[in-house]
């Protein structure tokens, strides 16, 4: 095609008024037809078929980035035809400078800066759930599922063709969607929601069929529609991909010790599926499922009280997972990776007595259903994890002890959406253990339910609220343990509204919240809530939750600029409050912040913060001793980044920080990467920090004088070293490199115990003691995974797999990079290296 845009070329755009763009996208429908009987097409990026040329072309694109409402610099057509099996999909994007096309070639699901083009489907025509296609001008595809409106899941992964071509005129793209691959609703008309979108890498810019603008208060809402659709033959459609895994694993030799194996080769087999119950609902489901392929988790050192928190990393948990979502303050009702933890028994070992313990639960298999049943959103999901058992050797002698229960998980959510985005749902999620006497400390079960909604007010407001309750039963031994974790810490001796009942078998609670918000508008957005968690609420059997008896509050208000002007190109301006309390009335914090990010001309970004905490109350200073005062501080942080498309780009984070008695931090993160070539992506980053702590607590301690809450100053120094290489050979051949060296050490001084807890002055809160431990400590990491991953045909694939960790303590505690990367180096290594074979199959 060699049509030509009347609108393309900086100096034409400059001339055309954006109130006569304005007018033309008022008067022209958002409505396209698809031609039907997509005979003989073959998708090649030619679009050479005489069905093409019967197609209603879809051309009024505008800008939706940077000037929004604005004509795109160079023009956009887009046609769609269907038949009884697929939609297709071409576009050309026109471009008067066809060899500054940018088109990266990385692996699949991988964004960069290159051109792009996208289509949407809301095959359910809701106004809330979509899929999207996307492919560059190398032909690498990304697939994501939409969900809520605004979110997204890019795990989500189909089976699709797409082929794209350059020319003279600028570059085309073919798309194939087959049916079974999409989810239609029972009384679907053949009408979809449908919008197209086009990057321009070179120039930031971004144009939308129809006008997908920034200032909406959705995504999928803001959609067009594509009416004359081929409705599919509702029939069942089944997906099958069995695998195969093979490995070989080494591990750090203990001398003496008779179980272990080394090289330690293993080899299971797997199955996933999807079964098209109806038209609008999936089953997917997992026998012996294996992640080996999913990149580890990055070092911490831990020092708080509260857990540490891991994003999701295995794909059949992430796929699907908005299905699941329900957010609390500081947690959520169902957290994904408590399937498959690490199992929490203990074997007290006797004098000369060796171990071999299970590093994760296995996943016997898992299943969950998803889609719409009406007006409602559903989503079940169960997984079973089998009874892990540890082996223990003395000798010839052998015995066995159980240290992770099997255990079944439940959740069930539904939630009925309405014509105007409102929405009212519900979830309840369970937990079974059958226990054995070894791990009868673990609660025996747990149920968790809740209720909650979206009400809008109009296209601009809403209010959200949710309540929760949550009961947990087992042992009076195993509820005692809930009862004193720091999730709750009902043993504080300075609490008098909460107490731990010895005899308790069951614990329960409730959570709720209530939020305002202003989610559109051109120029400002807010949102102010309210929440609480009862003392006794308690998710953390399949869910996620920090601490209860927290009664937090926050406003956040928000001032934005999307007018470019000779420099900037946006502005966002944030003011945020927030507060927390217990249950019985006692601060537990108060602060501020105000921050500001720009997006320049150049395509470089910035933006910084300015944080200052009062003084507040720690009810959880002791780690279920007694509370204690802590002072305020203050602190800012800072982040820029170069033009990402360019060969050579950079980045910076850091924050800084002072608090009382010399109590500072700060921490900074440069980064760089590189790509010499379209094929190659290296980048490096360097995380540096260091915090002195006036008073960091260290453990209580019991003598003959009474008890002690020992404090010390604590001097720690972190370095992580962060390394990713991507060499992609073809949108479907790829290798992935990360490797990530971290060092921290901890040196500790000026030991002090509690005296005053709650007096107004630091240095009357303390008094100095001779603490007979040694507390420091050198923590030193080494996690690289590295991943061939290669998709020999669609939806099936080949990785091979090579992991090594290190892992290193000390009690030095002085901080020497050279020295401690040295040891790190020269720790004994753990390895693992994994082949899966994985094979689509449609029968």
């Amino acid at each position: 095609m060699t049509e030509t845009n009347p609108w393309a070329g900086d100096r034409v755009t400059m001339v055309v008024p954006r109130l006569i763009v304005v007018a033309l996208l008022v008067l022209l429908p958002w409505m396209a037809e698809a031609q039907t009987r997509a005979t003989a097409v073959r998708i090649d990026g030619r679009l050479d078929e005489a069905a093409w040329g019967r197609a209603e072309p879809i051309e009024a694109f505008v800008q939706r980035h940077p000037k929004e409402g604005a004509a795109p610099s160079f023009s956009t057509v887009a046609r769609v035809l269907c038949d009884d099996d697929a939609i297709y999909v071409s576009v050309t994007a026109f471009d008067p400078n066809p060899e500054q096309i940018k088109g990266y070639l990385t692996r699949r699901d991988v964004h960069s800066a290159s051109d792009w083009l996208r289509v949407y489907i809301d095959s359910y025509h809701d106004r809330r759930t979509a899929y999207s296609f996307a492919v560059n001008p190398a032909g690498v595809k990304v697939d994501t599922y939409h969900f809520n409106d605004t979110n997204e899941d890019l795990s989500w992964d189909a089976v699709w063709d797409v082929t794209v071509r350059r020319d003279s005129a600028g570059w085309h793209a073919e798309f194939r969607i087959p049916y079974s691959q999409l989810r239609f609703s029972s009384g679907s008309d053949g009408t979809l929601g449908f919008a197209v979108a086009r990057s321009i890498g070179r120039l930031d810019e971004m144009s939308t069929w129809p006008l997908l603008s920034k200032n909406a208060s959705g995504w999928v809402s803001s959609f067009g529609e594509l009416a004359g659709v081929v409705r599919p033959v509702s029939t069942p459609r089944l997906e099958v991909v069995p695998y195969v895994v093979a490995d070989v694993k080494t591990t750090p030799e203990v001398p003496g010790n008779p179980l272990q194996h080394n090289p330690d080769p293993g080899a299971t087999t797997g199955v996933d599926l999807k079964y098209a119950v109806t038209q609008a609902l999936t089953l997917s489901a997992t026998v012996n499922p294996d992640f080996g392929q999913v990149e580890a988790d990055p070092a911490v050192v831990n020092l708080t009280a509260f857990e540490t928190f891991f994003d999701e990393r295995r794909p059949f948990f992430i796929e699907g997972s908005g299905n699941f979502a329900v957010d609390l303050r500081g947690g959520s009702l169902f957290y994904s990776r408590r399937i498959g933890r690490a199992p929490r028994g203990v074997p007290v070992l006797a004098t000369g007595e060796s171990l071999a313990r299970p590093g994760q639960s296995t996943i016997l298999g898992a299943g969950k259903l998803t889609g719409r049943v009406g007006q409602f959103s559903i989503g079940v999901l169960a997984a079973m994890t089998q009874e892990e058992i540890a082996s223990i050797a003395a000798g010839v002698a052998r015995r066995r002890q159980v240290v992770e229960p099997q255990t079944l998980y439940t959740v069930t959510r539904a939630k009925r959406e309405f014509a105007n985005q409102s929405s009212l749902g519900f979830i309840l999620t369970t937990t079974d253990r059958a226990l054995a006497d070894t791990v009868s400390f673990l609660p025996a079960g747990a149920v968790t339910g809740g209720v909650d909604s979206n009400w809008r007010i109009g296209r601009r407001w809403s209010i959200d609220a949710n309540w929760a309750a949550s009961r947990v039963h087992g042992s009076t031994d195993a509820i005692g343990l809930v009862q004193r974790s720091t999730v709750h810490a009902f043993q504080r001796p300075d609490a008098d509204h909460v107490e731990v009942d010895p005899f308790a078998t069951v614990l329960s609670g409730h959570s709720g919240s209530v939020a305002f918000n202003k989610i559109a508008g051109e120029r400002t957005r807010l949102n102010v809530n309210v929440a609480f968690l009862s003392p006794g609420f308690d998710t953390n059997d399949v869910g996620f939750l920090r601490r209860a008896d927290s009664i937090p509050q926050s406003s956040w208000f928000q001032i934005r600029w999307d007018e470019p002007g000779k420099y900037v190109r946006n502005i966002r301006l944030n003011f945020n409050q927030f507060s927390d309390h217990n249950f019985g009335g006692e601060l537990l914090e108060l602060g501020y912040n105000v921050n500001a990010h720009w997006e320049f001309q150049n395509k470089w970004r910035a933006g910084a913060g300015f944080d200052h905490r009062h003084g507040f109350f720690d009810d959880l200073l002791t780690r279920g001793g007694v509370g204690g005062r802590r002072p305020g501080d203050i602190g800012t942080w800072q982040y820029f980044g170069t033009d990402d498309s360019l060969m050579v780009s950079a980045g910076w984070d850091s924050s800084f920080g002072r608090g009382v008695r010399g109590s500072y931090w700060f921490n900074i993160e440069p980064r760089v990467s590189f790509r010499p070539t379209s094929a190659l992506y290296a980048e490096f980053g360097i995380g540096h920090s260091r915090r002195l702590m006036d008073a960091q607590w260290i453990a209580p301690v019991d003598d003959e004088s009474g008890h002690h809450d020992v404090f010390a100053q604590l001097d720690q120094t972190t370095t992580r070293i962060t390394t990713r290489l991507n060499y992609t050979v073809t949108p479907t051949l790829s290798l992935q490199v990360y490797a990530q060296p971290f060092v921290s050490a901890g040196l500790y001084d000026g030991y002090k115990e509690l005296v005053q807890p709650r007096a107004e002055h630091d240095e009357d809160r303390y008094a100095p003691f001779a603490y007979a431990g040694n507390a420091d400590f050198n923590v030193l990491s080494f996690r690289t995974t590295n991943v061939m991953r290669w998709e020999y045909r669609p939806g099936s694939a080949l990785f091979v797999v090579w992991q090594q960790g290190r892992e290193g303590y000390s009690q030095r505690g002085s901080y020497d990079f050279g020295r401690d990367i040295g040891d790190l180096f020269a720790t004994p290594a753990s390895s693992t290296l994994l082949l899966k074979l994985a094979y689509w199959f449609n029968p």
